[in-house]
């Protein structure tokens, strides 16, 4: 069989791609025990990152994404400033141009596949560097410049971005889940914790929700317990109980579905049922619209601050206080937000054959037809898009209005983070339920195809 000839102009980067040093792909089954030492390791070594401070700046002038921090899983002034922001932009922009055909790849195949992985890997990198020297020039990290200090703070977030590249390549392939997903859902976790047990604070002060209210409860002083659920700047019951709604509305989120019944065509009296979720898309439309506010962030800080009035309108108000100061930004905020998050989900949904006409073919090449409808993939298609299409944009748009919702409300972890976390270590305890099930019943792997 004659080897098929590559139709995409980014085969030119192909000798490129095959240079970059790969984690390489277990040429055997890895254990239950192995994927978790790996996930782990590689958790650990990130926390380690995360306490690595930039060498050559003042890490009291250091600035931060804000609340996107928790997104980017950025920590200011070390050397995870950048967080994973270099790989999901990547990611971003390689699935806009593969999706709208600027670049001719088919991701079905596994040398398109291949190397559609290995340019995101290079443009991750490529993405590290050029956002640390944008955010260097801009005064991210103080009045540095470009001279030997600047570019050895860009050679250090360079490093760091590389670094992560390769974790979540190394959790991907040998441990559970991504490493991208791993990072956000360990951070916001670790500062839920923290911000809600921490005692230790300035003179006076305690930091933590739980014990400053336990502090204002046996004191009796009503100022204190007024205090202990709404001061501002620092973590308040209230904080914690938007935390636990979001936490608990997200879970029963993620088990509403439709199921559209199924028959297989050749032998009618078998039944199925093809579930649709209603967060089809997951939580990734939030992620990716955190990351274009992001982006916006660091171009405002290139540019001088030409972007500020974008900014503005693209970063939450911090407390109810500024709510209602400017309902405006709120307002505004909110719209672009949601909207995003919908053009995000649809557009996800398109790039992942997790569409209609994916799921269409999917179905169809595995006998199954709807029960009431003749057997045409046209038929099916146009069923699934009512379903599909409908379930992705609300799906889409609720997680939206709630991440935005609950982030107005002070939020320990803030809204999106825990949307964000609950999400993942959903889909986390699914991979580990389905590992654990092959683990104990070797059948059920061979059935799976490993």
């Amino acid at each position: 069989m004659e080897e098929e000839v590559p139709t995409s102009k980014l085969y030119m980067l192909e000798p490129l791609v095959r240079k970059l040093p790969e984690v390489e792909l277990p040429k055997r089954h890895v254990s239950f025990r192995e994927k978790f030492l790996w996930t782990g390791l590689a958790l650990l070594a990130f926390f380690v990152l995360c306490q690595i401070a930039l060498y050559g700046i003042d890490p009291a002038v250091a600035r931060d994404f804000g609340g996107l921090r928790y997104v980017l899983a950025s920590h200011a002034g070390t050397l995870m400033a950048l967080g994973i922001g270099p790989i999901v932009t990547a990611g971003i922009i390689l699935q806009l141009l593969v999706g709208s055909k600027i670049i001719n790849l088919d991701l079905g195949k596994p040398r398109d596949r291949a190397l559609f992985t290995g340019v995101q890997k290079g443009l991750a990198m490529f993405m590290g560097v050029f956002q640390a020297t944008m955010m260097t020039l801009g005064g991210w990290f103080g009045p540095i410049g470009l001279g030997a200090r600047g570019i050895f703070v860009i050679a250090q977030l360079a490093i760091g971005t590389i670094i992560v590249i390769y974790l979540d390549e190394l959790v991907s392939k040998y441990g559970f889940g991504s490493g991208v997903s791993l990072f956000i859902a360990a951070g916001v976790s670790g500062t839920i914790i923290w911000q809600a047990f921490n005692p230790l604070g300035p003179p006076g002060i305690t930091a933590g929700a739980i014990p400053n209210f336990t502090r204002a409860l046996f004191t009796g002083d009503p100022a204190l317990l007024h205090d202990a659920f709404f001061r501002a700047g620092l973590p308040n019951m209230m904080g914690l109980f938007a935390a636990i709604i979001v936490f608990l509305v997200v879970v029963y989120a993620q088990n509403m579905r439709i199921e559209i019944p199924l028959a297989y065509g050749r032998f009618g009296g078998i039944r199925g049922r093809y579930p649709i979720r209603f967060l089809y898309a997951s939580v990734i439309p939030v992620i990716l619209a955190m990351m274009l506010f992001a982006n916006i962030q660091i171009a405002n800080v290139a540019l001088g601050g030409r972007l500020q009035a974008v900014v503005y309108y693209t970063t939450p108000p911090p407390s109810l206080s500024a709510l209602v100061n400017d309902p405006v930004q709120a307002v505004v905020y909110l719209g672009i937000f949601i909207g995003l998050c919908m053009g995000f989900g649809y557009l996800w949904i398109t790039l992942t054959g997790m569409g209609p006409r994916d799921v269409a073919r999917q179905l169809d090449r595995s006998g199954m037809l709807i029960p009431g409808f003749r057997r045409d993939i046209r038929i099916m298609e146009k069923v699934l898009r009512r379903y599909i299409t409908t379930v992705t944009l609300l799906g889409a748009a609720f997680v939206g209005a709630l991440a935005a919702a609950a982030d107005l409300t002070g939020a320990l972890g803030t809204g999106t983070g825990i949307l964000l976390t609950v999400g993942i270590v959903y889909g986390l305890y699914e991979e580990i339920a389905r590992e654990r099930v092959s683990e104990m019943f070797p059948a059920v792997r061979r059935l799976l195809g490993e």
